[in-house]
């Protein structure tokens, strides 16, 4: 198994992703973390203004379009060049002028040394060697910068199964983080704070497209905001947001 199939295998599953115009049955259980997802862009929202800042794997580029009116200036990067391709259609569209877009290995980039105040992602570590994409993540930031990531855990053994039934849902090089990648974080930050989601909140899923949906998904929000702060239960979560410093 070489470094490049393991990136090609990457970038056709991606281009395959990007170029569909269904949206994929998994996507929709991001309904249960919705907490997770509003946590990371609080973060997100706060670090950017008037930062040069890089979104690492940045799929369609709305995510960067949407923080362009706060950043300085923005660079998206991704694998996938079908992905690219759509991020830089939609900047023009949108008339934006300070986001650029371009393919890229996340694990060597192209991209100068100590040029970034803030770099963030999603679901992307993951998918890379953890150990060269952490490194690569800490030579493009300054000294002081900050890091944003939301990710999912590999611990829990319902989710894990659920995997299992679905390999054509992810690319077969994966890697869900474990509680000891965070020994490989704390190697290349000075400040890693881990919050953790979705637990009882899963079990929203079946609701999420009737009217108890809500309730149910904050009803289990509250319940994770109690267990997921025992050190045990927490890694059972499905969702990781990460909050890094250089």
């Amino acid at each position: 198994m070489t470094h490049d199939a393991r990136l090609t295998r990457e970038r056709d599953f991606h281009n395959e992703r990007f170029g569909a115009l269904e949206e994929r049955k998994q996507d929709s259980f991001y309904f249960a973390v919705k907490p997770a997802v509003d946590a990371y862009w609080r973060l997100v929202k706060a670090a950017c203004p008037e930062k040069e800042v890089l979104e690492y794997g940045c799929s369609n580029g709305m995510s960067s379009i949407g923080l362009a009116h706060s950043a300085k200036r923005i660079t998206g990067i991704d694998i996938s060049d079908v992905a690219i391709q759509q991020a830089a259609d939609a900047a023009v569209r949108h008339g934006i002028s300070n986001v650029t877009f371009q393919v890229d290995n996340a694990e060597e980039m192209k991209l100068p040394s100590a040029g970034f105040d803030v770099v963030f992602g999603s679901g992307i570590l993951h998918h890379l060697v953890l150990e060269k994409s952490l490194r690569e993540i800490r030579r493009v930031l300054r000294p002081g910068g900050k890091a944003f990531f939301f990710e999912p855990l590999g611990h829990n053994p319902v989710i894990n199964l659920y995997r299992n039934w679905t390999p054509a849902a992810r690319t077969v090089d994966e890697h869900p983080l474990l509680k000891s990648d965070f020994e490989i974080v704390r190697k290349y930050f000075s400040k890693c704070d881990l919050e953790f989601f979705g637990l009882t909140t899963l079990l929203s899923i079946p609701f999420r497209g009737s009217p108890l949906g809500t309730a149910v998904r904050a009803a289990g929000a509250q319940i994770d905001n109690l267990l997921l702060k025992i050190p045990g239960a927490r890694w059972q979560a499905w969702i990781v947001v990460l909050a890094l410093e250089a």
